[in-house]
């Protein structure tokens, strides 16, 4: 079936076309940096010239100070090799360095109150560093045994080494929505359901509260296909500690899906009867236009071996910020990094810590175990 993809707007042809821009600006920064090498060649000719001079003044120019093999190994301009790749994660540099691949394998699941471990996911993503400013980057991820995937594939240029890139990536997507229940607190038995007709609802204890939450089971959105636009950034305040940031910014839709997400609203029942849960909610769609998705976060390394990262992200649909349609996840991670080749480690995200009245925060969850290799 032929899909017909609306024309973009006019924010939408401005945005994308800055963002070409800069790429382009990434793409040829290595042409520069290249021919600043050329010219360097030349002159180190000269000087071994002079060198020649100096040595048969001075005895055997071959001759090497016999310190010079006690000296720590020194990378110039950050720009490493596998043996000098850093095993701090906060000295890594934000593209891969060139002629290095690095593959990361992650198996995940639900550890939400209601549905933990009754869905999984795997993911398969990689970087591979085209030269030391630039990096193909591309992958498959999924959750929610398929409900929800991703192929992407796309770039990460250096607009300032190792300071600010800009991440550019075509994204094949669905979302999963969950399905949520009327569950009674204290349950008479695990994971009660409350009974009876919508809006009167009763649970078999006594003056049981009713919370609406996601319970474990998931529908499949519909399939859109989107641009990613990132500037990651990274301040190094010290090799400890660094302020990360814009790994996304926003998406722009090429298509719309009829079903994407679901917003939490209050329930228009809860002023009747006060034992009734205090949200309800409603499945709703994400237009063609732009949806933005900005995230900060801080990296702290108490030692070069371990690495723990905490960041939030701001997930906007169609950017719009009206009640019920943003969700602020925060992930937590924790990477272990025994050599220059080799890191793994665990990732546990709270879906929303921003969740509407009668839930709670850390009533959604995901944690998902990872390992990555270099080579």
């Amino acid at each position: 079936m032929e899909v017909k993809l609306p024309p973009l707007s006019r924010a939408m042809r401005v945005a994308f076309t800055l963002a070409l821009a800069a790429a382009y600006v990434s793409w040829h920064t290595h042409d520069a940096f290249a021919k600043g090498d050329d010219d360097g060649d030349d002159d180190g000719d000269g000087d071994g010239d002079g060198g020649d001079k100096g040595g048969d003044k001075g005895g055997d120019g071959d001759d090497e100070d016999p310190d010079d093999k006690d000296q720590p190994v020194v990378t110039a301009g950050g720009l490493f090799t596998m043996e000098t790749f850093p095993v701090r994660e906060n000295s890594r540099p934000l593209t891969m360095t060139q002629h290095i691949t690095q593959l990361r394998l992650s198996m995940g699941t639900d550890l939400s109150a209601k549905g933990a471990f009754n869905s999984f996911g795997v993911n398969l993503e990689g970087i591979y560093g085209y030269s030391d400013n630039f990096s193909l980057i591309g992958g498959f991820t999924d959750a929610y045994n398929f409900k929800q995937f991703g192929f992407y594939f796309g770039f990460e240029g250096s607009l300032a080494y190792d300071l600010l890139d800009i991440r550019i990536a075509a994204n094949l997507h669905r979302s999963a929505l969950p399905l949520y229940a009327d569950f009674c607190n204290p349950p008479k038995t695990p994971g009660e359901i409350a009974g009876g007709p919508a809006g009167m609802e009763t649970c078999q204890n006594a003056g049981a509260t009713i919370t609406n939450l996601p319970s474990g089971n998931f529908n499949a959105g519909d399939p859109q296909f989107s641009i990613d636009i990132g500037f990651p950034f990274r301040y190094a305040i010290r090799p400890e500690v660094a302020i990360v940031a814009l790994q996304t910014l926003m998406s722009i839709d090429f298509n719309k899906a009829t079903v994407d997400h679901v917003n939490v609203l209050p329930n228009p029942n809860m002023g009747a009867d006060p034992t009734q849960p205090a949200t309800t909610t409603q499945i709703v769609g994400n237009s063609a236009k732009p949806d933005l998705k900005p995230s900060i976060g801080l990296a702290t390394n108490p030692i070069p071996q371990l690495s723990v990262v905490v960041f939030a992200q701001l997930r906007i649909p169609d950017f719009d910020t009206s009640a019920g349609s943003f969700q602020v996840p925060v992930t937590g991670r924790i990477e272990a990094s025994p050599n220059q080749k080799l890191d793994f480690g665990l990732e546990f995200t709270l879906l929303n810590v921003k969740p509407p009245d009668g839930q709670s925060p850390i009533d959604n969850r995901f944690l998902s175990l990872f390992m990555q290799a270099r080579y």
